[in-house]
């Protein structure tokens, strides 16, 4: 099997850092769009990236792409696809569709149309299987495109956060905000109000070139056309960048509740004794002792329904203690609005727009000189 055709789903505003992920990984014709990156990838490749990508959501490979104007025409041209080499008989199929401006705009009759003609190209219908394999049709303006699903769960879930307090940030938005940042292991990291620890053990894991993807579930190990010495070759390649190191990053929390759940989630992570939790207040924060190099500061501060107080004063107070306390240092906060941007009062550096928690916020970068 030569190239695949294959899509990065992302959160929306990390295309591009994603794109350059992607390139790090050797995939090749990789283009961002306005909803994820396409890129083609050999089978050996989708493996590394499903394994070792911080920022993508998950993986799609487009098995096909074809004009339908008849449930019909979508039945017989979905039954030519190859089927037989990613569904054996202990695996489900699950079909999602979406359609817009086209003939076909009853989803329910898409998805019995493609239900169909894989379970007839199949000869078989696999009912309460142990493994399931997800199908995503997109019709739109009568192009139907076909998309395996090769991640399973979202590449997001690590399996580390087992407390996730109040709207907390994804551990893809957090790496993608890390590498943004252009964040290395050698230079001291802060990450105040860490609520549940995920700039902190995302930044761990980078130091350790740990495989964010080295505990996940993928249904491509349940293909019929699946090498298994290659796949396991891809895994025992991903598990031997793991490297034990030592890091300077501190978290911090006010609430002790909150700072305890962080570390349970750090235990977990098996990064516990690289990071340093301390209870404190935010606007207290002050350079780590034996720090005298600059570093990042990273952090999402409480707003809307997480905060009851005036949320523009702790902005402010923020950037008060930064430019007191941090000359030299580099900081990266997410503000939801222009009103808590301005409490900041500090010159913005760089701005980064992604979907967080539903609503469109920025990352704001700043440089204390």
């Amino acid at each position: 099997m030569g190239n695949l055709n294959c899509y990065a789903v992302v959160v929306p505003g990390l295309e591009a850092i994603a794109a350059d992920e992607l390139n790090a990984l050797a995939a090749h014709e990789v283009k961002a769009d306005a909803c994820g990156v396409s890129f083609t990838a050999t089978m050996d490749g989708l493996f590394r990236i499903n394994l070792r990508s911080r920022i993508c959501t998950r993986i799609l490979i487009r098995l096909a792409s074809f004009r339908a104007m008849s449930f019909p025409e979508l039945y017989n041209k979905s039954k030519k696809v190859a089927w037989e080499q990613y569904i054996g008989a202990n695996t489900s199929v699950s079909v999602r569709v979406s359609c817009s401006h086209s003939k076909l705009m009853h989803s329910g009759r898409a998805e019995l149309a493609l239900s169909d003609a894989i379970g007839d190209r199949l000869g078989f219908e696999a009912k309460d299987a142990a493994n399931e394999q997800q199908i995503l049709l997109r019709i739109d303006n009568n192009q139907c495109t076909i998309s395996l699903d090769t991640s399973g769960e979202r590449l997001d879930r690590r399996g580390y956060r087992i407390h996730s307090g109040k709207a907390p940030v994804r551990e893809t938005i957090a790496a993608a905000i890390l590498q943004w940042m252009e964040w290395q292991p050698d230079e001291p990291l802060l990450s105040p109000m860490c609520g549940s620890g995920t700039f902190a053990i995302e930044a761990a894991w980078m130091a350790q070139k740990r495989a964010s993807g080295l505990e996940h579930v993928f249904p491509f190990t349940h293909w019929p056309l699946l090498k298994e010495k290659r796949w396991q070759r891809a895994l025992d390649k991903a598990r031997a960048m793991h490297a034990e190191q030592s890091a300077r990053i501190f978290a911090s929390e006010l609430d002790a509740g909150i700072l305890k759940q962080a570390q349970e989630n750090a235990a977990q992570a098996g990064v516990a004794d690289m990071i340093t939790f301390q209870r404190l207040d935010a606007r207290k924060m002050t350079v780590p002792d034996n720090d005298s190099a600059p570093g990042l500061i990273v952090c999402n501060p409480p707003y809307g329904d997480r905060v009851k107080s005036d949320v523009k004063s702790l902005y402010a107070s923020l950037g008060d203690v930064f430019k007191q306390q941090f000359m030299g240092w580099r900081m990266a906060v997410m503000v939801p609005d222009p009103l808590c941007e301005k409490a900041l009062g500090l010159k913005v550096r760089g701005r980064l727009k992604i979907k967080h928690g539903g609503k469109w916020v920025h990352v704001l970068r700043f440089r204390e000189c």
